[in-house]
């Protein structure tokens, strides 16, 4: 065969670049310098006051997760979801072979539109895997105490 040619009339020649001139920057210059130094905020000569609605109990983890997480945003994210997994539904070939992970999961129930407790206990184990983290999601499902720590808060939510 001759190089760089093919008998396949679907061959497309890869396409050959020329070298770009950059224009020169000055001398002394640094993109580096351009960012602006960082200053760490001194936490203790902070004297404002809390922005938080005193209903809210600001020592209480629950009630400061419902400031960001409230019914309507909750609603919103179960919607986004049973809209979504229905168009997966849909064409359940092509998603499947889209996500590798959900292609090699022959073990998944029959899918029930998500519910609010689901959402809500979801966000739960997000939160508790980024307070505790571990190298690989596998670890959340660990059994042997001797191997790695057991998450007993993430299985006990997920059975």
């Amino acid at each position: 065969m001759n190089k760089g040619q093919s008998i396949d009339h679907d061959f497309v020649p890869p396409t050959q670049y020329k070298p770009c001139r950059t224009k020169q920057q000055p001398s002394g210059f640094s993109p580096l310098k351009l960012i602006p130094k960082f200053k760490a905020i001194d936490l203790n000569r902070i004297t404002s006051f809390s922005q938080i609605p005193n209903m809210i109990n600001s020592s209480s983890p629950e009630d400061l997760f419902t400031l960001f997480f409230t019914d309507s945003v909750i609603n919103h994210i179960i919607q986004c979801t049973n809209v979504n997994i229905e168009s997966v539904r849909a064409d359940p070939v092509a998603s499947r072979a889209q996500n590798i992970q959900f292609h090699n999961s022959y073990n998944q129930l029959p899918w029930k539109p998500a519910t609010s407790s689901e959402i809500l206990v979801y966000l739960r184990i997000l939160i508790y895997m980024g307070i505790h983290p571990e190298p690989h999601i596998n670890d959340y499902w660990n059994t042997d105490k001797e191997i790695k720590p057991v998450h007993h808060p993430v299985r006990k939510a997920m059975s």
